[in-house]
């Protein structure tokens, strides 16, 4: 039986989801960053004459958003959602159906979290955040978003694991 690495790593070859992915996402990290950075010396280094009032809600704003669109790409890499201890002691064609069923498992989770996330923005729509006055609509929007991107992720990989399985047994 093969050994599977604890650590997963980026592939060699990116897809086009990893790609995009990784052009929001990294920039998103490092203007966290960033802000972070410049929020905590201007605070303590001016002694609060220029503090950043609204940093705290951007970062956390941001640290929202940077889950729900770096959560399809670990899903798309087998990252999440999954403990795998006792079923890679099982025989192949079994892990494959438990595998199916995470799968199909992980879709109707995160439709429920697409419909509700949904909700739950338009409801908040009318709200404000209090330093930035940002509608918390396009704060609570990365939930469907995201939800809807791991939905699309696993059935995608779901597909690319039939596709793999199928040329697997035809050797």
């Amino acid at each position: 039986m093969q050994e599977q690495s604890e650590i997963v790593e980026a592939p060699e070859n990116p897809t086009l989801l990893e790609r995009i992915g990784e052009a929001v996402i990294v920039p998103l990290m490092l203007a966290i960053i960033a802000i972070g950075f410049a929020s905590v010396c201007l605070r303590y280094v001016f002694n609060g004459h220029y503090a950043l009032f609204w940093s705290e809600e951007v970062i956390r704003y941001a640290f929202i958003w940077l889950f729900w669109l770096a959560a399809p790409i670990l899903v798309w890499r087998r990252a999440m959602f999954t403990v795998d201890l006792f079923t890679n002691m099982l025989p192949k064609p079994i892990q494959r159906v438990i595998a199916i069923l995470l799968d199909l498992a992980v879709i109707v989770l995160m439709g429920t979290f697409v419909y509700y996330g949904w909700l739950m923005a338009r409801v908040n729509a009318p709200q404000l955040s209090s330093a930035l006055s940002l509608s918390l609509f396009w704060i609570y929007l990365a939930i469907p978003v995201g939800a809807a991107l791991i939905i699309f992720a696993t059935i995608a990989r779901m597909l690319r694991d039939v596709r793999n399985g199928a040329q697997e047994a035809g050797r």
